[in-house]
């Protein structure tokens, strides 16, 4: 005949059976080519409105300014770990930020840029 679960063993199989991980990413945006380009592929008062969009794609947002315009590259990164037990219960979470803005004057050349460094 079988033999007979013991309370400890009930108790030790529930908390098994209730336990578990989180484990989630996401990305929204853009893919952040300028990373991978850097900043020697934009040069001030050379670089065209068009050669931006050829090497980086649409942009995030595009904004109108009092003289000329911006393009705003954005990808928000975000990677989520835990584990949930019945008694104990820890969640981490780390979001990323990658950025990029150019601006432009009416003419459309590169007035001004910056883009974030990416991360290790």
């Amino acid at each position: 005949m079988g033999r007979a679960l013991r309370p400890a063993g009930f108790a030790i199989l529930l908390l098994v059976a209730l336990a578990g991980c989180i484990h989630s990413d996401s990305a929204r945006g853009v893919e952040p080519r300028w990373e991978e380009l850097g900043p020697d592929a934009f040069v001030r008062g050379s670089t065209t409105r068009s050669e931006v969009l050829e090497r980086l794609g649409p942009p995030s947002q595009i904004l109108s300014l009092a003289e000329g315009t911006a393009f705003y590259y954005l990808l928000e990164t975000t990677r989520a770990r835990g584990v949930i037990l019945v008694l104990y219960n820890d969640r981490g979470e780390r979001t990323r930020y990658s950025r990029a803005v150019f601006f432009f004057d009416d003419q459309g050349t590169l007035t001004d840029f910056a883009v974030s460094r990416p991360e290790e």
